[in-house]
């Protein structure tokens, strides 16, 4: 029972998407539980190796038959049907692990939320300089990785930002996902020259000046970008959550 127990916490923690330590664990107890119920049972079972009958002065004995729910067969019937139901249960859990993650409704960001650094400090318009980069958090949020961003300090008045955008840049400042569209990984790299950012992994190139927008590589979606404003103690914030969703189309895309 312990190893069918065992077995099904395994499924639902890799269901959960779990840490893979905590399913681990749990598929180690499932083994260890079984093997501990077969050799208890076992022991039980094994016959004394002094067998004594006694016999009748008057006429041939007989013996009562054993009880059909205390033979060995009966015994080892029971544990193996759950054993092997168990172990059933845990050949699934790889693959409900691997399945789709659901889908998230957006990400840590919402307006008015302060553009923090990775220790928590919020970030001023002036704070970086002019070709400077820094990774970005919402305020109360750096521990949400979907929310990762990447904010940018272009010259002012750059020309050629998308029009329809460009408010959503201030004083140069301009944001967009850290989470690469193609396979989720960093966007790690800024191209200050070209004005690109750089996904190391399989080498999509991202335009900075046009909404993020793919220019090389196997990305086929921009970067989702987020628009800026300045509140009134200078510190900069989000207009609200990222437009697009964040991350390659496996994440959000249904299946």
């Amino acid at each position: 029972m312990v190893a069918a127990l065992a077995a099904g916490g395994a499924a639902i923690a890799a269901g959960v998407h779990a840490s893979p330590a905590l399913v681990g664990w749990l598929g180690a107890a499932t083994f260890f539980a079984f093997a501990l119920a077969t050799g208890a049972t076992a022991r039980g079972l094994k016959a004394p190796d002094d067998l004594r009958e006694p016999r009748e002065p008057h006429g041939p004995s007989h013996p009562a038959p054993l009880p059909k729910d205390v033979t060995r067969r009966g015994v080892f019937g029971q544990i193996w049907g759950i054993g092997l139901g168990a172990f059933a249960l845990l050949a699934v859990v790889p693959f409900i692990a691997l399945a789709r993650r659901p889908s998230t409704p957006g990400t840590a960001w919402k307006a008015g939320s302060r553009l923090v650094n990775p220790d928590g400090k919020p970030m001023r318009a002036d704070d970086l300089a002019v070709g400077g980069v820094e990774t970005v958090f919402p305020e109360g949020a750096v521990d949400a990785p979907e929310a990762a961003t990447l904010l940018i300090r272009l010259p002012e008045n750059t020309a050629d930002v998308d029009p329809a955008r460009h408010d959503w840049v201030q004083q140069g400042n301009i944001a967009y996902s850290k989470i690469c569209t193609h396979a989720g990984c960093p966007v790690a790299i800024y191209r200050q020259q070209s004005l690109e950012l750089y996904c190391p992994c399989h080498q999509s190139v991202f335009d900075v000046l046009d909404s993020g927008k793919p220019v090389s590589g196997p990305a086929t979606r921009a970067l989702p970008q987020l628009g800026l404003d300045i509140d009134a103690h200078g510190f900069l914030i989000a207009r609200g959550d990222y437009v697009d969703p964040v991350g390659p189309d496996s994440w959000w895309r249904p299946a």
